[in-house]
Order: structure tokens, then C-alpha cells, then sequence
């Protein structure tokens, strides 16, 4: 017996060490598979990605000779941003060696480079090439002589016209915002920063009933309200953030709207203009940065961080409130104040005939189907009567089960009765008289259980009576307090809306 169990011990352990080894040769055999798997799939992207560039090296060489007719506006913008860095670091005095490229027909930059050029050098044909500038293309004459204005802080950039500079629809691009933004910040002269609050508040009356309801939501998000709070308590706490509002500005807790991660986003704005490209041009030079970036080269209109010019930056009305909510010194929210004073003036009036209105003078409470008005003293007299009538009805009475278990009952004791004479009746009254007894039982039961139910449901009606009661007395006197809070309020907001 010895001999054989240390043999099949011997061989249980060759068979273990035999499957051991065939499970580490399956996850070798695992591990070698995936990263087969993992190289062909390398494999494939590289090839994917060589394929891609050797796609778009084809397309570029088939821009660069498009781009070939458009050197002269190539040309046009290196002269371009030669002279924008140029005034903003010396004023002009350093364009004097400067080289004018030919101009180009019908492309706004190559008469508004030469104009700011000739007027930096004090030159009397400046001005007329700025308005041949404007003449084929307003828009961006007009933005780019107000980004150039503000960078340099000089009012003689700034052009009399104020179309493409100013917001003209409720959505506001990049370019725009800066404008606004530098106005705000008085970087631009003063009959622009009056242009653009006038546009401003124009955008803002195009809203019709959208713009107020936008700035109550905004107003109602920022007041402090307690969650069993009245109606009149609302518009109260509403009106009291209006008047913080327009008497200290936003909190310190409130971000100002997010601006493009750049160190200068005038600068940044001015580029993506001049960068633009001439009518026609424009495509084929992001059609060029897209297969750079294919190629594996970062192309500057692919790279840059900073938003176009002609991007979308907000609309109007949420802009504007996110400047109201900055603090009362800064020129944001002088603007913003200025485009929103008619639309405030309107909401303070609406929110102070909220907070005037009184409270409900009536609750109800539903006992037994009978729905009761209630009043800040109570109940009507006769609540229990009806009560007590609705509660019947829902839960009618047999008044005959009683009577009938009696009967049966006392038929039982009088064939109980009968047992002495024969004593076949003795058995069947001892099964009447329990049948009766039961039946008896049974109705004595269910009228008591009834009378408790009724008690409990008049209980309930009365407790909930004289809760409603307490609230209708509670919103009563919250609503007058609130009420003349409001009215203290609105008084102080309209004097300080006087109407522009």
C-alpha cells in the first residue's frame, strides 16, 4: 500500500506541474497574441497617418500654386501686420523705411495698411486711403481702425462710422465684445462708448418679452429665498437684489464672463482679422492649414488658442448681465446698467405690484370628502355637521343587522326554552342563540369601530383647520411685512433709475 500511494503521489505531481506549464504557455501564448495584436494595430494607424499626409501633401501643393495668384494680398497682410506692430509700439515713427506693396483691387486691408501708414507718417493722403478702405468693405475697416484705436489708446484711429464695430443682431462676435469690453475699460473715446451703449440698449429692446423674463430669471437665481417663502416674499427678495445691484455692483463671489486664455485679446482680435485673407482667399488658406495640420505641422490658424474675430462670443442680454453683476467702479457695468435701465424700471414696477398683492385670504381642507373653506379664524360653524353628514354617507350604517342579531337571538333562547319539553329544540337553540349572538357581536363591533373613525376624522379635521388657519394668519402678516419692504424698495430703485 506504501509503494502505490507514494507512486500516485509522484504522479499527481507530474500531472500538475504538467498543467502548470501548459497554463503559463497559454498566457505566454495570450500575452504574445495581443501584442500582435497591438502592433498591427500600430501598424495601422501609422499607415493611416502616412496615407493622410501623403493625401494632404498633395493637396497642399495643389494650394500653394492657388495661393500663387493671391501674393500680391500675401504681401498686402506681412505689410499689414508690419504696420499695426509698428504703431503700437512707436506711434509711426518708425514707418518711414517701410516698403508699400502693390495694391490689390477690391481687398479692404490693402488701402486701410497704407492709410494708417501714410496718416502715422503725417501724411494728408491717409485719410483718403482709409476711406477707400471703408468704401469696399465698411464692416472691417471699421474694426479694425477700432481694435487699432484701443490697443494704442489713440482716438485718431477710431472712425467716424460705427457699423461692424458695434453689435447689430442679439448674437455678439469676438471682435465686437472686444470693442465693448475696451470701450468699457476707456480705451476708445468717449462718442463711441455713447454709440455702443445706445446699441446696446437697442439689442435689448429687440428682445421684446424674452429680455425682461431673461433678466427677472436672473435676478430670481440670485435672490436668497427660503423654500416655504410667499409670493410677495419673492418679489420682495428680488427687489432687494435689484437695489444691491444697482447701489454696489455684484459680490466679489461673482465671476466676471469668461475672456479668451491670451495675454492680450486686442491683439490677438486685430491678427485673426488682418490673418483673414482676401474675398476668395480666405478659403484656400484654411484649406492650406488643415492639411499643414495633417502633415504633422502646426499652421498658426490651426494652433492659436484665441477665438476668430467673427466667432461667436454670447448673446447681448446674458453678457450684459454677466457685466451688471461686476463691481459698481468698473465700466462694464456702467454700460451694462446704462443698456438695461428701461428693463429693470419695468421689472421693479412689476415687482412691486407682485409684493402688493395680499396673501390668499382662504384654505381649504378636505375631511370626508368635504372640502372646507377655511379662514385666518377658522372654519365655517357648522363644519362638523357636515363632517359628520359626509363621513356618514361615505360609510352608511346597516341598522337592521343589530335588530336582526337580537331576533336571532331570542329565538335561540326561546327554542332553549322549548328543550325542556322535547329535547331535540334544546340543541338547535344552544346553534340559533351563537348564530344571533354573532350576528349581534358582529354589529355592536362594527358600530363602535365607526363612532372611533368618525371621532378620529372630526380630530383630523380640526387639527388640520386650525393649521391652515395659522398659515392664512402667517402668510397674512409675512405678506404685509413683505409688502412694505417692497414698496421701500422700489422707491430706492426708481430713484436711482432716473430714466436716461
Amino acid at each position: 500500500m506504501s509503494d502505490n500511494y507514494w507512486t500516485d503521489r509522484r504522479q499527481d505531481r507530474r500531472i500538475e506541474e504538467a498543467e502548470a506549464q501548459l497554463d503559463a504557455e497559454r498566457r505566454a501564448r495570450n500575452r504574445l497574441a495581443e501584442q500582435l495584436r497591438s502592433q498591427q494595430g500600430n501598424t495601422q494607424a501609422q499607415f493611416e497617418r502616412l496615407t493622410r499626409a501623403f493625401v494632404a501633401l498633395v493637396e497642399h501643393e495643389d494650394t500653394r500654386s492657388e495661393l500663387g495668384q493671391y501674393a500680391d494680398a500675401a504681401a498686402v497682410r506681412r505689410y499689414a501686420r508690419e504696420v499695426v506692430s509698428t504703431v503700437v509700439a512707436t506711434g509711426g515713427a518708425a514707418l518711414r523705411d517701410s516698403v508699400e506693396p502693390a495694391d490689390v483691387p477690391g481687398y479692404w486691408l490693402a488701402a486701410a495698411a497704407r492709410g494708417v501708414a501714410a496718416s502715422a507718417r503725417g501724411e494728408a493722403e491717409g485719410a483718403g486711403l482709409l476711406a477707400e478702405a471703408a468704401r469696399r468693405d465698411p464692416g472691417r475697416t471699421t474694426l479694425f481702425l477700432a481694435l487699432l484705436g484701443a490697443l494704442t489708446r489713440d482716438p485718431r484711429w477710431v472712425a467716424q462710422r460705427t457699423d461692424g464695430a458695434l453689435p447689430t443682431a442679439l448674437t455678439v462676435t469676438h471682435a465686437e465684445r472686444q470693442v465693448w469690453l475696451a470701450a468699457a475699460d476707456g480705451r476708445l473715446p468717449a462718442p463711441l462708448t455713447d454709440a455702443l451703449g445706445t446699441a446696446l440698449a437697442a439689442q435689448v429692446a429687440a428682445t421684446g418679452g424674452a429680455g425682461p423674463d431673461e433678466v427677472a430669471a436672473w435676478l430670481e437665481g440670485r435672490a436668497v429665498l427660503g423654500r416655504d417663502a410667499i409670493a410677495a416674499e419673492r418679489a420682495s427678495a428680488q427687489l432687494e437684489v435689484l437695489h444691491q445691484v444697482l447701489t454696489a455692483g455684484g459680490d466679489a463671489a461673482t465671476p466676471e464672463p469668461a475672456e479668451p486664455d491670451s495675454e492680450d485679446p486686442l491683439a490677438d482680435c486685430l491678427r485673426s482679422l488682418v490673418d483673414e485673407g482676401s474675398p476668395g482667399e480666405a478659403d484656400i488658406l484654411d484649406r492650406m492649414a488643415v492639411a499643414r495640420a495633417d502633415m504633422g505641422f502646426l499652421d498658426e490658424r490651426i494652433a492659436a488658442d484665441a477665438p476668430g474675430w467673427n466667432a461667436a462670443a454670447g448673446d447681448v442680454l446674458s453678457l450684459l448681465l454677466a457685466d451688471l453683476a461686476a463691481p459698481a467702479t468698473s465700466g462694464r457695468y456702467t454700460l451694462a446698467r446704462r443698456a438695461l435701465t428701461p428693463v429693470l424700471r419695468g421689472i421693479a414696477g412689476e415687482l412691486a405690484q407682485q409684493a402688493a398683492v395680499p396673501a390668499p385670504e382662504t384654505r381649504t381642507v378636505d375631511a370626508a370628502g368635504e372640502v372646507l373653506t377655511v379662514r385666518a379664524d377658522g372654519a365655517p360653524t357648522d363644519w362638523r355637521e357636515r363632517v359628520t353628514g359626509a363621513f356618514d354617507q361615505r360609510h352608511p350604517r346597516n341598522r337592521r343587522s343589530l335588530p336582526i342579531g337580537l331576533g336571532v337571538l331570542g329565538l335561540g333562547v326561546a327554542c332553549c326554552l322549548l328543550g325542556f319539553v322535547a329535547g331535540g329544540f334544546l340543541l338547535l337553540g344552544v346553534l340559533v342563540g351563537c348564530v344571533g349572538g354573532g350576528l349581534a357581536l358582529a354589529a355592536v363591533v362594527k358600530q363602535r369601530e365607526l363612532d372611533r373613525n368618525r371621532a378620529a376624522t372630526l380630530a383630523g379635521a380640526e387639527r388640520e383647520i386650525a393649521r391652515e388657519a395659522a398659515v392664512l394668519r402667517d402668510h397674512a402678516s409675512r405678506s404685509a411685512a413683505a409688502a412694505s419692504r417692497a414698496g421701500e424698495l422700489h422707491r430706492a430703485v426708481a430713484g436711482v433709475l432716473v430714466p436716461a
